[in-house]
């Protein structure tokens, strides 16, 4: 997995339908009913962004018979740690206390929230 960008939205959303599946592998058209269609998407636009995903290291696929299949190779934990991680410190310096602050601070967070974060602590 190429740790070094994020997933564009579109690439993400292809990795959360994976990343949901109830089996593995998925073909091209389980992908595009769960995800395509929505989206409006075309099949060689799906097909593009599965590409890419394979080219950096998130997915990889297999031939079988006339269908493509598809494997996830990221774990998602890993990956949203990752971007959580390069939110945290592009954004906020690295800091949870500085991020919570402006959470606390535009009333975004409520209180049940600061209380289950205080049983967290």
């Amino acid at each position: 997995m190429d740790n070094s960008k994020k997933l564009p939205e579109a690439e993400y959303d292809v990795m959360v339908a994976l990343w949901n599946s109830k089996v593995s592998p998925v073909n091209t058209a389980y992908l595009m009913e769960n995800v395509g269609k929505g989206k409006g998407w075309k099949a060689p636009t799906l097909i593009s962004f599965l590409t890419r995903l394979e080219d950096r290291g998130f997915i990889h696929s297999e031939k079988k018979g006339k269908e493509r299949y598809y494997y996830a190779d990221a774990v998602k934990d890993d990956y949203i740690k990752l971007v959580t991680n390069d939110f945290l410190a592009r954004y906020h310096g690295g800091s949870f206390v500085k991020m919570m602050d402006l959470l606390y601070d535009k009333h975004s967070l409520s209180s049940e929230e600061l209380d289950e974060m205080l049983q967290w602590l």
